[in-house]
């Protein structure tokens, strides 16, 4: 049995363990905020959860299967880069469009609308055409810009609305990492049976189906929401958005870490492989499902450990964000100063813990200095920058070292500008003209 089998089981044993003593001491911690978190607010993310896992299952089940797809229809290396760099270009420029228009026009619209254009990808990315696979990368990425922006808009918008408690955010996005770790577990296995048995394209084709699924359950259960609502000013969210991002340093730092982390984040999915492969001595080819395997439990655990310490530890978001990102520098500094498959291999599993604890993290701290009404528009304005370094690292000859060691220098930067998230009266300044603007828009 290969140490990376070991690693998996260990690591499953891990998650379960933490599973139950996070679960008892979670409900010992919250007995007396029963009432809080009542059936209205469990109806209610339940049926959130549902909505997110079914889209994410159906990103995570054509995921690994692009690069082979473009390989079997005979595209070069150059030709696969051109796809890849041309999702990521379309989901910076028209990000920001997008995310304005749904704040502007519903929520809800746009997630329906994302349902449909990463499906129409899906169907052609079938096609062997060059041209029509480029038009399907410019659908994933506006799909992609959507996935991370529009589903948590609605969501947050919709918390609050009701009239839920703040403070049950966390516990909805830590359950949301926690979720997506194991449909990607599950989607990697039904994509590998899928295309063992009915071919390369049918893990694409039976993403449509989740897409689907959703699309019906957003439809009948969701009820639309709205951020900026004044459609007479084309350009005013987007004045607004890049306003408040300028004047309040809070908003501004998320923006930097959620660019920074994300940005390494992505490079890492592009380099871990080959850098694996590098120093690999076995006649034997990599595991790479059960290291992907191992990549998701980890991400797993990462959520419980934020469940744990947003929760009954009660530490700050500032405080667990900075931990996160400079645990995160590290993990992929080390493996440059030893590298080995072993040491790589533990370091990449380290990363990939942070990664658990960044994403609730993150999306509670936009959910409680990005306002109201420019939810979507201030998302995907942060997706320009992440986008943008994406591309550079992927189109730049670097090796893979070289990439590792950028992405921990951006995650070192990240750490350094987290220390803005701390509340300070300059913040709190600035927090009035995100208030005045909410108001604005609730008089319109």
């Amino acid at each position: 049995m290969s140490h990376f089998t070991l690693t998996f089981y260990f690591l499953s044993g891990l998650c379960a363990l933490l599973t139950f003593l996070f679960k008892e001491s979670k409900s010992e911690s919250t007995s007396s905020d029963r009432g809080q978190s009542g059936k209205d607010y469990k109806n209610f993310r339940l049926n959130y959860l549902i909505v997110y896992l079914l889209v994410m299952t159906g990103d995570w089940l054509q995921g690994p299967y692009v690069y082979a797809i473009y390989k079997s229809y005979g595209f070069d290396l150059k030709q696969q880069a051109i796809l890849f760099v041309t999702g990521f270009l379309s989901s910076g420029i028209f990000g920001t469009v997008v995310g304005s228009a749904a704040d502007k026009y519903g929520r809800k619209k746009f997630c329906l609308l994302f349902a449909l254009l990463y499906s129409t990808f899906c169907v052609i990315i079938t096609s062997k055409n060059f041209y029509i696979l480029l038009f399907g990368r410019i659908l994933s990425g506006i799909s992609t810009s959507l996935l991370f922006s529009v589903f948590e808009s609605w969501m947050v918008s919709e918390h609050f609305s009701r009239g839920f408690h703040s403070s049950l955010l966390s516990e909805t996005f830590s359950m949301a990492t926690y979720g997506n770790g194991l449909v990607a577990i599950f989607s990697g296995l039904l994509a590998n049976w899928l295309a063992e048995h009915f071919g390369i394209t049918s893990p694409f084709l039976a993403a449509i189906g989740f897409f689907v699924l959703a699309a019906l359950v957003i439809t009948v259960t969701w009820k639309e929401n709205y951020g900026d609502k004044d459609n007479s000013k084309e350009t005013s969210s987007l004045t607004q958005a890049l306003k408040v991002i300028s004047g309040d340093s809070r908003v501004l730092a998320v923006g930097a870490v959620q660019s920074l982390f994300e940005a390494s984040m992505y490079t890492f999915v592009f380099f871990w492989g080959p850098f694996l492969e590098n120093y690999h001595k076995s006649e034997e080819g990599l595991p790479f499902g059960i290291i992907f395997a191992s990549f998701m439990v980890s991400i797993m655990i990462g959520s419980l450990l934020y469940g744990n310490l947003c929760g009954s530890r009660n530490v700050p978001l500032s405080d667990i964000a900075q931990g996160t990102l400079l645990l995160a520098g590290v993990s992929l500094l080390f493996p440059l100063l030893y590298p080995n498959e072993y040491t790589l291999f533990f370091f990449f599993i380290l990363f990939e813990v942070t990664c658990g604890l960044y994403f609730p993290t993150i999306s509670t701290l936009r959910a409680k200095v990005v306002p109201e009404n420019l939810r979507a528009t201030v998302s995907n304005l942060f997706r320009v920058p992440l986008n943008a370094c994406v591309v550079t690292l992927l189109v730049s000859d670097l090796t893979t070292s070289i990439q590792c060691l950028m992405c921990s220098v951006l995650l070192i930067v990240a750490f350094v500008w987290s220390f803005a998230l701390e509340e300070s009266d300059t913040s709190k300044k600035a927090a009035k003209i995100r208030k005045k603007l909410e108001k604005k828009n609730k008089l319109m």
